[in-house]
């Protein structure tokens, strides 16, 4: 329950918002329809947690849920925000790698 736990607060952040090394989103009225789909994908990966996916599995629902976000124009500090967003869930279910997937999304192959 621990990675169900984690993947909760997580979903309690608030998304998008201006850090040092982050300007916010490009687009602002974007804001609230990505948020919502990354609370949705929080809400796969809890479904998950809860049945014990393995490596491969998360890994296949990264792939999926990455491709949601392509319908929204996002210039590359905010592809780079969502990878690093995927990164903090990865924490969260203790998984090691992506298997290439944020790679893939972000720069079109697997580095």
């Amino acid at each position: 329950m621990k990675k169900v736990e984690s993947l909760e607060k997580l979903k309690k952040e608030p998304k998008f918002i201006v850090t040092a090394f982050y300007p916010g989103l490009e687009n602002k009225e974007n804001q609230k329809a990505l948020s919502d789909l990354f609370d949705n994908t929080i809400n796969e990966f809890i479904k998950g947690a809860e049945n014990n996916f393995s490596d491969v599995q998360y890994q296949d629902l990264m792939k999926e849920s990455l491709k949601k976000f392509d319908i929204y124009n996002l210039d590359t500090e905010d592809r780079e925000y969502i990878c690093g967003y995927y990164e903090k869930i990865m924490d969260a279910i203790e998984l090691e790698s992506s298997g290439g997937v944020l790679n893939e999304w972000m720069y079109g192959f697997d580095v």
